[in-house]
């Protein structure tokens, strides 16, 4: 299927490991113009992302500083992004998990600081994006959220309430937006072999008092498809949604897990 990607500007955020960069690799193999982007502690990672997509895919993205906690440096980037590339097509949000742990656990400041992080970076980057996209006539927007919109986890109380403020934002500009031929969507991983995901898994194991091996090994008998997903899975759900291909879905939450959730 040709999904129309080539030559069109990609601007993905958090994009230097995990799951932004397997989105950034799956739209650079698409054709498209892509824009990775981290925050300063992590340039040599962006360095070494953009080196890795363009050895898979022949085509070398550019790559952008920016702290997503920065209003600033968001405006920046995609400022940046225009000038080098032009005009964005596709904006993939995305963002680094907030803290895990109870309820009891947390005081003021590390829920400020979720919201920044995970609901507010959101909004800034849509709001930045949004008069490029209408000089185009059109465009595409995928926030990456959590499997826990759907199922909520354990441990995890500041991720479970701020990605739901996403769901919530993303269906109410699905209608916003339609009469500018911008499409809006949700994708949630989960389970995806990620360094987060090991990060998880080694607390848990360590709190059942096992080793991470035997963790897992338990974890996954109650996968239906018995692994972990891959990053290359999320990033061709991703680029689909942020195609030409797709020129119906708006306002949805779609998840890629295996099939885990068993909720509606």
């Amino acid at each position: 299927m040709d999904m129309g990607l080539k030559n069109k500007v990609v601007l993905c955020m958090a994009s230097a490991a995990g799951l932004g960069k397997g989105i950034a690799m799956e739209m650079a193999r698409e054709g498209a113009k892509v824009m990775i982007s981290t925050s300063e502690a992590f340039q040599d990672q962006l360095s070494a992302a953009q080196d890795e997509i363009e050895r898979e895919t022949g085509n070398r993205p550019e790559a952008f500083l920016c702290d997503v906690n920065s209003a600033e440096d968001i405006q920046k980037l995609v400022d940046h992004t225009v000038e080098t590339l032009g005009d964005i097509w596709a904006l993939v949000n995305m963002c680094p998990g907030p803290k895990p742990g109870p309820f009891d656990s947390f005081k003021d400041e590390d829920w400020e600081g979720a919201f920044q992080l995970c609901l507010l970076s959101y909004v800034r980057t849509i709001r930045a994006c949004l008069p490029s996209m209408r000089r185009l006539g059109g465009g595409r927007i995928v926030n990456s959220t959590s499997s826990s919109v759907k199922d909520c986890l354990d441990n995890l109380i500041l991720s479970n309430t701020m990605r739901m403020g996403v769901v919530g934002m993303s269906k109410t500009l699905a209608s916003e937006l339609g009469r500018d031929q911008i499409l809006i969507n949700v994708i949630g991983p989960g389970r995806i072999g990620t360094a987060r995901i090991a990060s998880l898994n080694a607390m848990r194991a360590k709190k059942a008092g096992i080793t991470v091996g035997e963790y897992e090994k338990r974890d996954l008998e109650a996968f239906p498809l018995g692994r972990y997903g891959n990053t290359d899975e999320y990033g061709r759900l991703a680029a689909f949604l942020c195609s030409e291909a797709n020129s119906y879905i708006s306002g949805q939450t779609i998840l890629l897990d295996g099939g885990m959730t068993r909720a509606y």
